[in-house]
This record gives structure tokens, C-alpha cells and sequence, in this order.
């Protein structure tokens, strides 16, 4: 009876992998998303793990991220896909999407061990996995992809109480969280929380030394994967600032100038979790069942501090923090809190006074997030698809093996704004000599011509 229950235990992970990753993956060499970020940090990451920047990917709002984790795993992702697929941006994508169904494993099997039951499991893995959102960017390079699977992997090491058995897994599990800082910014309230939970169990105990203890074990990983940045600075005597408009909110509060905007916080949390688990039916809800949801799990898990950090914590945090924070709040800066919100949720749901009702609560909601994948993906097909990409790899193939030294490389097509018709062609080993004589021209269907510059 154990062996066939670690065998159907084995196979409904294996299965999430293995669903959740064709999923991700369903059309990545056709229609990769390939803009400006993605040339930027793809190409970044061709180099030895030496010559990677120490600083994270730039931000849209000004400066860039406090660690370089993000091109540490990019960098990993290329030297281990990037072979099988000609070292072309897909193959992140594939690495990316890889890495996120192994932390949805690893989620489900927390989940499923915290709470006793496979049902809340399943169906908070899948409606964080299968949004039509999350779907359309899984294969995508992209920093806040990473922040959100490294929040998601620190979730599921903390639900496991794996940081509890030995040192070294706390400063692995502080570490996880922190390189999701290091990729995106908005995965800090979720480190914070691992933080909190890394000594929380000694704490409540009042087990002084070891509350030390584990707090200093957990500072002393933040400082270790801080090094890089502290060097850079040195270098730099301290003449470039990290998230400049994230320091710049703060200090206009701080001096008085502004005042927190918590209303504007707590609408950007509510439409991004509207936006990306796709609820606009019940938006006019979603505020009273938020809260509703987190009064609950409260109540429930109040005996369960860690369960509490990995759930409403997060979101509580992220209220507070996004309030400082005076630009826009786009859906997309709430991704690391998915798991959190989802999670709070789905435990409220089905939580109930007797072990066969949550159960049957547990089914219900279960059947319910399966039901919603067949939607929820062909939405995702849809969204954030570059169709331009397949014939940009089979013609840039095609002139680099010819291996014509070209002035430029041209479409007949139109890309995005930020496209680039010539960094597919350069990354297959492509030349392009501003002094060449001929142009290439690439059709929509893959097919190339020549031009001489100047001429027909």
C-alpha cells in the first residue's frame, strides 16, 4: 500500500512538470517574445560567468536591480539549454519555463504536506500556473518571471520547513528569496517574510541564542550575495544608485513632501490580481473576498506562524510597501505576490469545521481551476506572441550559414518598436560590416534576397 502510494504520489508530480511545462512552452520557437530586454539581457549572458555585469537588469523606472542573480541563472539557463537550441533566445525561454514547473513540483508537494490534503494543492499550483498572464510570459526572458519563480521556490522550501533541519538550508532558503530580490525588486516582501520565518519557530519559543543565531544566519546570506553590488559601488565610488525612483518616493515622504498613498496601493494589489488570474466576473467582489479570505486563513492557521508568512504576510507587506512607492502600479509588478494571494485564497475556501467538508471543499475547488486551463490557454496563445520570430530565425540561419559578411539585415515585415531584425543573425554568427556592399532582406516567410546598398 506505501509503494503504490509513493507511486501515485511520483506520478501526479511528474505530471504537473511535465503538464505545466508543454504548457509554458507550446509554441516558443515561433512566436518567442523578443524585445528590447530580452536582446539586452540574452545577449549579456554569451560571455563567460565572469564578464556578468554585478549589478541586475535596468528598470523602466530608473536604475536597476541590487544584484546580478537574475544573469547568474540566465547565464546557467544558456550553458546548459543554450546548445540544444543554437544558443538562440528561446532557448531561455525553454530553460526559464523548466525551472518554473520544477518549483511548481515543489510547491504542490509543500502544500500538499502542510496541509494533509493533495486537493488545495493542486488547485492553488494550477490557477498560479495556467493564468492566461503567466502562461504568455513563462517563456519569455524576463527579470520579474524569474523574481516570481525564485518568491515561488522560497514559498515552498519555507511551507516544507526544510530551512529548519540544518544552517545551511535556512541561508540556502534566505538565499533563494534574495536572488528574487535580485531579479525583480517586488519579490522583497515575500524575502522578508521567508526572513521572518526563517525565526519565528525559536522566537515564539524564546529561544534567545538561536533566534540570533538563525537571524544572523540569514543577514549573513543577504551580505554574502550583496558582495557583488558592494564591489561594483566601491568601484564606482558610490556614484550610481540602485532604484532611484523607488529611493526618490521614499524620500519624499520621509521629508514630508508626499503622503503614503495606501488607497492607490491596495487598487493596484486588487485589478492585479483581477488582471492576472483573469477575474473580471467577480471584480466588484474581489476586494471583500480578499480580505474575507485573509480574516480566515488568520483565524485558521493562527497556531501555524508559518503558514501565516507564506500567505497573508506577503500581501500585507505589499499593501504597505506599494503605498511608498508614488508612480504607476502596473499588474505585472504584483507577480511574486501571485502564490501568496492565490494560496490565502484557496486555504479560506477550504477551510472548514470538519475534516470531510474541507475535503469536499478541496475537490470543488480543485475541479474548479482544471476547468478553467482549456480557456485560460488559449487566451495565453494569444497574448504576448511574436509571430515575427520564426521566420527571423530560419532566414537569419540561413545568411549565416552563407556566411556573407552583409551590411544590414532587413524585414518585409514590421516588428515591434523595439525589435531588432540583425541580433538573431549576430548570435547565429552572422557578420554585419557597416562597409559591406549587400543588404538581406527577409520575407514573412523566411525566405531571403539581396540588395546591393544603393541599388536594386
Amino acid at each position: 500500500m506505501a509503494a503504490n502510494s509513493r507511486t501515485a504520489r511520483l506520478a501526479l508530480l511528474s505530471t504537473t512538470f511535465l503538464a505545466t511545462f508543454a504548457l509554458r512552452i507550446w509554441g516558443v520557437t515561433t512566436y518567442s517574445l523578443v524585445l528590447r530586454d530580452q536582446y539586452r539581457d540574452w545577449e549579456i549572458v554569451q560571455g563567460t560567468f565572469g564578464s556578468l555585469p554585478l549589478l541586475g537588469p535596468a528598470t523602466h523606472v530608473g536604475g536597476y536591480t541590487i544584484g546580478p542573480g537574475f544573469y547568474w541563472i540566465l547565464w546557467l539557463i544558456r550553458v546548459v539549454v543554450g546548445p540544444w537550441f543554437e544558443y538562440l533566445p528561446h532557448a531561455g525561454g525553454i530553460g526559464q519555463a523548466a525551472l518554473q514547473s520544477a518549483v511548481d513540483v515543489l510547491l504542490l508537494a509543500a502544500i500538499w504536506k502542510r496541509t494533509g490534503s493533495v486537493w488545495p494543492a493542486l488547485a492553488t499550483v494550477t490557477l498560479v500556473a495556467t493564468s492566461a498572464f503567466d502562461l504568455s510570459f513563462a517563456a519569455t526572458i524576463w527579470n520579474p518571471v524569474v523574481g516570481s519563480l525564485l518568491a515561488k521556490c522560497a514559498i515552498a522550501l519555507v511551507l516544507l520547513d526544510w530551512h529548519r533541519r540544518e544552517p545551511w538550508r535556512a541561508a540556502v532558503a534566505m538565499g533563494v528569496a534574495w536572488l528574487g530580490v535580485h531579479a525583480y525588486t517586488g519579490a522583497i516582501y515575500v524575502a522578508a517574510t521567508v526572513g521572518l520565518a526563517i525565526v519565528v519557530e525559536p522566537l515564539m519559543r524564546r529561544a534567545w541564542a538561536e533566534t540570533v543565531r538563525r537571524g544572523a544566519i540569514g543577514l549573513g546570506a543577504i551580505a554574502l550575495l550583496q558582495v557583488p553590488y558592494l564591489w561594483f559601488q566601491v568601484s564606482t565610488q558610490f556614484r550610481n544608485a540602485a532604484m532611484g525612483a523607488v529611493t526618490g518616493s521614499v524620500g519624499q515622504i520621509v521629508a514630508g513632501q508626499a503622503a503614503p498613498e495606501l488607497g492607490k496601493s491596495a487598487e493596484g494589489l486588487v485589478r492585479a490580481f483581477r488582471d492576472i488570474q483573469e477575474l473580471p466576473l467577480i471584480a466588484p467582489l474581489l476586494p471583500a473576498i480578499l480580505v474575507v479570505s485573509a480574516v480566515v486563513v488568520a483565524w485558521r492557521y493562527r497556531r501555524d506562524p508559518t503558514v501565516l508568512l507564506m500567505t497573508v504576510a506577503p500581501t500585507a507587506l505589499a499593501l504597505v510597501g506599494y503605498s511608498l512607492f508614488l508612480g504607476a502600479l502596473d499588474s505585472y509588478y504584483y507577480l511574486s505576490m501571485m502564490t501568496p494571494m492565490v494560496l490565502t485564497v484557496v486555504l479560506a475556501v477550504t477551510s472548514a469545521w470538519t475534516t470531510a467538508v474541507s475535503r469536499a471543499l478541496g475537490v470543488a475547488a480543485c475541479v474548479a481551476s482544471l476547468l478553467l486551463v482549456p480557456a485560460r490557454f488559449e487566451r495565453s496563445v494569444t497574448m504576448n506572441r511574436m509571430p515575427q520570430y520564426a521566420p527571423l530565425v530560419k532566414g537569419s540561419r540561413l545568411l549565416a550559414h552563407r556566411q556573407m559578411p552583409l551590411r544590414a539585415v532587413r524585414t518585409t515585415f514590421g516588428l515591434p518598436p523595439t525589435g531588432d531584425p540583425e541580433f538573431i543573425y549576430r548570435l547565429l554568427g552572422g557578420r554585419i560590416d557597416r562597409a559591406a556592399a549587400w543588404m538581406a532582406v527577409i520575407d514573412g516567410n523566411g525566405d531571403v534576397t539581396y540588395q546591393a546598398v544603393g541599388g536594386a
